[in-house]
């Protein structure tokens, strides 16, 4: 199957006619909304975590993104706060996972089931592959590899957690959806098994974007190379639909993308959320969240 037509739903039908492509993930199942991209036998899902993330995907010298040439990449990102009150209380996301996780802190009761909330202080992920691009046929290229790596959760009561996770698939239904697979290594679940969802959205760099998550943001001349409001995901981070169209053209074609953060081929900057759909382009689509599961 061709992903480069996955990304975008049918709301936003001149991006799907571009054709926005994705990572390439080495014949990893795709799934409908409301399934499982990993068969969970006797497991079940036991609680799960929100965020909203930035992350790049460069090769080694920064020399280019995600595009049609297979390449080593590595994607690191980092958590923001999705509202002034998550600035507040210094903290980029929450979770609320249940006490038998093995989980520490105070614990609540709802429905029979104790759960224990935490607030993130830092979150972030390093995945990489040493062969890539954003035209897999899924399935038929031996020599792509899915990107894989650690993901680290920080609490704001100095606790914490580390997993390996990897990129499974996308959602069959919501485009711009990809599931994760995984392990908790060390501290709080640890032995838990991660699952759940992630929205992405190419991103650009926008210093008109001072507000929060879901916040209208003003066009940024020296960012962009057409007049276009943009929508921010995080303070500094924006996109937009004319911005995700130019991102599409460069990731499918090789070029540098419109208004592209460093300068480089493909697509290179990305933005990722959990626990909510992002509201731009009119998909929206709802993502889980980081879910762990015993």
């Amino acid at each position: 199957m061709n992903l480069k037509s996955r990304i975008l739903g049918a709301s936003a039908g001149v991006v799907l006619a571009v054709g926005l492509a994705g990572p390439a993930f080495a014949g990893a199942p795709v799934v409908a909304t409301g399934e499982t991209a990993y068969d969970q036998g006797s497991m079940a899902n036991r609680g799960s975590c929100s965020t909203i993330a930035i992350g790049t995907i460069l090769n080694a010298a920064k020399t280019a993104g995600l595009s049609t040439t297979e390449d080593a990449l590595t994607s690191s990102s980092k958590g923001y706060p999705r509202s002034s009150a998550d600035a507040t209380a210094l903290r980029v996301g929450q979770c609320s996972l249940q006490q038998r996780l093995g989980v520490t802190g105070t614990a609540v009761n709802f429905g029979g089931i104790n759960y224990v909330n935490k607030d993130i202080a830092k979150f972030g992920t390093k995945l990489s592959s040493t062969a890539t691009d954003c035209n897999s046929a899924e399935g038929s290229d031996d020599s792509e590899r899915p990107l894989a790596g650690k993901m680290s959760v920080g609490f704001t009561d100095t606790t914490k957690l580390d997993a390996y996770i990897r990129v499974q698939g996308f959602d069959t239904a919501a485009a711009d959806v990809v599931w994760l697979t995984g392990i908790v290594s060390k501290g709080e679940a640890v032995g838990a098994t991660i699952g759940g969802n992630v929205w992405f959205n190419p991103a650009y760099k926008a210093k008109t974007a001072t507000g929060y998550y879901g916040s209208a943001v003003a066009d940024d001349p020296k960012t962009l190379t057409f007049n276009e409001a943009g929508t921010a995901i995080a303070p500094g981070y924006a996109t937009s639909v004319l911005f995700t169209i130019g991102e599409a053209i460069g990731c499918s074609d090789g070029t540098t993308p419109v208004g592209t953060s460093y300068g480089v081929p493909g697509l290179d900057l990305i933005g990722l959320g959990g626990g909510s759909g992002f509201p731009s382009l009119g998909l929206g689509s709802a993502a889980t969240g980081v879910s762990f599961l015993i």
